[in-house]
């Protein structure tokens, strides 16, 4: 049987032999980088935008939840939300609770790695300027 099926493989495939393409691992992700969840955060903690394909997205996050806990803090504000974000490394797995409609949810987020354009910076880069 196996011989009959090999046959009639090869014949389909014009006789020929297909090999599969490796698929390449996973990049590791960037030490020295930043955590990205790919949301744009409105009035408070509120998700009022989420980036195709970012964390925020993969993970089941969704536009007007409002944040209740990112890790252990509870943000007052975007400001809070996005500092604390960003000070865990892309690939850190990070607890993130909401408020949908009547009910409390939470996701277990991996971070990206957030992009260098979203930082306004000094003279040194990487790193923020943060005005008063």
């Amino acid at each position: 049987m196996i011989t009959v099926t090999a046959t009639i493989t090869a014949l389909l495939l014009g006789g020929m032999t297909y090999t599969r393409a490796p698929v390449p691992p996973e990049l590791r992700p960037d030490p020295t980088g930043r955590g990205y969840l790919g949301v744009t955060l409105g009035e408070g903690v509120v998700i009022d935008r989420i980036e195709p394909n970012a964390p925020a997205a993969k993970f089941g996050l969704r536009q007007a939840d409002v944040i209740l806990r990112v890790g252990t803090l509870h943000p007052r504000d975007y400001s809070e939300a996005v500092t604390h974000i960003c000070s865990f490394r892309p690939g850190a797995i990070v607890e993130i609770e909401v408020q949908r409609g009547g009910e409390r949810k939470v996701f277990k987020v991996k971070l990206g790695l957030r992009p260098a354009e979203l930082d306004y910076t000094d003279r040194r880069p990487g790193v923020p300027v943060i005005e008063d």
